[in-house]
């Protein structure tokens, strides 16, 4: 009798591959993509550069050789590819001759490379770097002979925001933009004052001058963020003129290839908790400027022109799916492929990315419940297909779980909520399983139907996973976004108890066998949910806020989260900040307590979890603190482990507090 195929092993991960940032040429005739593999030999993820013709054929890697390569961006007559290396500490930007198989390298990277691009006639590379500045210095201290042993100097801050995370301690400057000319490779700026630039820029159409969104008021940091759309003249005395000016965010310039227009994203600021992004068309100097995309309540994102200038394409999302849809310059849209998915292995959620060529042929990544991102393409008319089969060596002879999508009414207004749930290997509907209910971060993101090595592992240990989007999620319009406006922790609490009674009333979940986890946003849910209910046997509480005022005033963003999530100031309403907190319901927990978060984490700093855990031990609930060292808000930080080591505690715990498993020990 043959043998069952395993569900995802843990040891697995290591094999998994995505692809990302596919760039397909301007003819359409080969695709360039980023191939991210985990190494389980230095527990890294790595990035390299692959082409593929769009029907699968020619598949091979661009630089066999060591070191990391991504960020390929085709020149506009598609005969050479530049890209991105980076050996060790030195980084530099190179171009493949695709004829001849010549590779050059242009210019070596210091701290830049972002916004990549090439002129129209291709003859130089624009890009974004950093540029340090000196410290503030310490104050004078004695004279210090050459033998004496000192303790390091004072390190002197007056910026706001002098860290981030996925970063770390922010370096003095500011980034600014660079051209090279490839013939001499000699790198000159563009621009340099102390106010600054950003890699999201373009060329004009007619190659004389650069367009970037950046936020260039003087103290910009202590303000909500406010950026704009500068253009900039090749010049040696050029100065960033802008050519936006309302309240509000403006980014992602993209001139019309005559150059005789200007598409960009954007949105008016109303100061609420989410607004959608949306599509902005504009005279080339930035005037007559008028929304064409007032008709779909969604954000969209990645504009790109179609090549005869009649439309602009956009992704957006929609009910945790990941769409491409066509814009007419007159407002129309039309959908023209869905099945979007990003890199993301950890949680499913949307995500995606894709590019067009001048025949209308679209090269994107394509994700599903069951397989991490593959390379997909299609033409007008025809839905994606995968072209790559990167994971088939190790999922072959694996039975993942499909994502059965599940609609309930929430018990506080009736309104409609979606999900979607993963079933164990072998499930049988007359049997009784544990249920996971997983709650997504943000608050405003949004899962969906895409791949997730964290809750196909939870799933292959026998439990049902539900995971969900309540109201707050993105993808299902503004008014939905923001039900949770200055009300969050709120009725998404209700939403997630509707998830799990609709799943009690299956008849296949043990009610004594109920888990609960989540992550930032999630991670709040969660510890708000285990001080309103003791229905959940078990729960991980990871990386949450659990005091409002002092994540406010201690994360990397403090100047974003009381004007957008609050009506006010911490010192302004401390009853306000202290309603929403976790931490005020933690007088009533009594359910087993796991608590989780990187050791560097800036976004919801380490404080926050450690002080729910001393709250919670100094009441006596049993609890446990997990510390994941060097990582920040993004646990697994391109180290595979650490998803296995979060996965394998979350479970470690649950299994711990298990009724059955505790019934089965006293037997």
């Amino acid at each position: 009798m043959a043998q069952s195929p395993l569900p995802l092993q843990p040891v697995d991960v290591f094999s998994l591959e995505a692809a990302s940032d596919p760039r397909i040429a301007p003819d359409g005739a080969l695709i360039a993509y980023v191939r991210r593999s985990n190494d389980i030999t230095t527990d890294q993820t790595r990035s390299a550069i692959w082409l593929i013709g769009p029907d699968g054929s020619d598949h091979r890697a661009l630089a066999p050789e060591a070191g990391s390569t991504h960020t390929p961006r085709w020149s506009p007559d598609g005969r050479r590819l530049a890209y991105i290396k980076a050996d060790d500490d030195v980084a530099s930007i190179r171009i493949r001759t695709l004829a001849t198989g010549a590779d050059q390298e242009i210019v070596q990277l210091r701290g830049g490379g972002a916004g990549l691009s090439w002129s129209p006639d291709g003859t130089r590379l624009a890009y974004a770097g950093f540029v340090g500045r000196a410290a503030i210095p310490a104050a004078a201290l004695p004279a210090q002979d050459e033998d004496m042993d000192w303790a390091a100097g004072a390190r002197v801050e007056d910026r706001l925001t002098f860290r981030f995370d996925g970063v770390g301690e922010l370096p003095l400057g500011r980034q600014q933009i660079f051209i090279v000319d490839i013939a001499d490779g000699e790198p000159v700026a563009v621009t340099s004052d102390e106010l600054g630039a950003s890699g999201d820029l373009a060329w004009s159409a007619d190659g004389q001058s650069l367009l970037f969104a950046a936020d260039r008021r003087e103290n910009n940091a202590t303000l909500a963020p406010d950026s704009e759309i500068f253009r900039v003249g090749l010049g040696d005395d050029a100065q960033p003129q802008p050519l936006t000016g309302r309240e509000g965010p403006d980014m992602a310039p993209r001139p019309s290839p005559d150059g005789s227009l200007l598409a960009y994203l954007g949105y008016d600021d109303h100061r609420m908790g989410y607004d959608n992004m949306r599509l902005y068309l504009a005279n080339a100097d930035g005037s007559g400027a008028r929304v064409l995309t007032e008709a779909l309540d969604r954000s969209v994102g990645n504009p790109q022109w179609s090549a005869d200038g009649e439309a602009i394409y956009v992704q957006y999302e929609d009910h945790g799916e990941t769409l491409i849809a066509r814009v007419d310059l007159d407002g129309a849209i039309e959908p023209v492929a869905r099945g979007l998915g990003g890199a993301e292995m950890g949680r499913p959620y949307t995500g995606g990315d894709f590019t067009i060529a001048d025949n209308g042929r679209i090269a994107a990544t394509m994700s599903t419940p069951q397989s991490p991102a593959e390379l997909a393409t299609a033409t007008a008319g025809e839905p994606l297909h995968a072209i790559t089969e990167l994971n088939d060596d190790v999922l072959a002879d694996r039975t993942l779980s499909d994502a059965a999508t599940v609609h309930w009414a929430s018990p506080f207004d009736g309104r409609e909520i979606e999900g979607w749930v993963l079933y164990p290997p072998d499930f049988d509907p007359a049997g009784q399983y544990p249920l996971i209910l997983e709650i997504h971060g943000g608050p405003f993101t949004a899962y969906g139907p895409s791949f997730s090595a964290e809750l196909q592992l939870m799933a292959a240990a026998g439990y049902v996973v539900i995971y969900t989007n309540p109201r707050g999620s993105t993808s299902y319009g503004y008014d939905f976004a923001n039900l949770i406006h200055h009300d969050y922790p709120g009725h998404d609490y209700d939403d997630l108890m509707g998830a799990v009674d609709m799943m009690l009333e299956r008849g296949f979940i043990d009610p004594e066998r109920l888990f609960v986890t989540g992550g930032s946003g999630g991670g709040v849910l969660t510890a708000w949910i285990i001080g309103s209910t003791d229905r959940f046997a078990a729960a991980a509480v990871v990386k949450p806020v659990i005091n409002w005022a002092s994540f406010v005033l201690y994360s990397d963003l403090p100047q974003y989260f009381y004007r957008y999530w609050f009506a006010s100031a911490p010192w302004e309403d401390p009853d306000e900040y202290w309603r929403r907190s976790p931490l005020s319901l933690v007088g009533n927990v009594e359910t087993p307590t796991l608590m989780m978060v990187g050791g560097a984490d800036v976004r919801t700093p380490r404080g926050e979890t450690e002080q729910y855990y001393s709250a919670l031990r100094l009441r006596g609930v049993p609890s446990r603190l997990v510390v994941i060292p060097d990582s920040f808000h993004g646990i697994a930080n391109s180290r595979p482990s650490r998803l296995l080591t979060k996965v394998a505690e979350i479970l470690r715990w649950f299994e711990a507090y298990d009724p059955a498993q505790e019934a089965q020990a006293a037997q």
